[in-house]
């Protein structure tokens, strides 16, 4: 369900559709507040793929042996 959420997230559409919803419902920011806005959910999406496991891949916290 993550990499789904997260692989819509990167989609432009995804970004008109939220602007769309928030347009209707009143709220207006600025082309800069967008910008950092989309850079942090770019920012902690980009964390997100690197923390969270491949998809039927281990967890490996150390080392074996």
């Amino acid at each position: 369900m993550l990499q789904y959420l997260l692989a819509r997230a990167k989609e432009p559409s995804s970004y008109a559709g939220l602007a769309t919803v928030m347009g209707m419902i009143g709220i207006s920011i600025a082309p800069a507040e967008w910008q950092a806005i989309v850079g942090v959910l770019t920012a902690v999406a980009s964390l997100a793929a690197i923390l969270v496991p491949e998809f039927g891949g281990k967890l490996d916290v150390g080392a074996k042996g």
